[in-house]
């Protein structure tokens, strides 16, 4: 049986980004998810197709530390890439609300990131 505890919550859905489970990971996120990063908000279609256009160059998370009180949960991981980055540290703030995430803040190095992105964006065809 999942673990439906705040924390379990929060473990499950790094978990899910991490081993590419877009299953798991959607049945986690709550339909009126609100998620940030860097001044851009995001409903659940655009952070599920940002966190898809991340899955080529992602090999796995690995959680560090999961703190939480009441229904927030803090997770520090490392987002394990096949780039040049290697290890970029991240961190999600996440509200969970009747075992769904309902927001998500994450914060992270965006200079440590930009290799991440680089690669991505040399790894798309041209277009014809």
């Amino acid at each position: 049986m999942p673990d439906s505890s705040v924390e379990g919550i929060a473990r499950s859905y790094i978990q899910a980004v991490g081993s590419h489970n877009m299953e798991a990971l959607e049945n986690l996120l709550g339909e009126d998810l609100l998620a940030t990063f860097a001044g851009t908000t995001l409903d659940k279609a655009g952070w599920t197709t940002a966190i898809k256009r991340l899955l080529p160059a992602l090999v796995r998370n690995e959680i560090r530390e999961v703190f939480t009180a009441q229904d927030r949960a803090c997770v520090v991981y490392d987002f394990i890439t096949d780039t040049a980055a290697g290890a970029v540290r991240c961190i999600e703030l996440l509200t969970v609300n009747a075992d769904k995430i309902s927001e998500i803040e994450l914060v992270l190095d965006r200079a440590a990131f930009a290799p991440v992105n680089a690669a991505l964006k040399a790894r798309v065809p041209p277009a014809q």
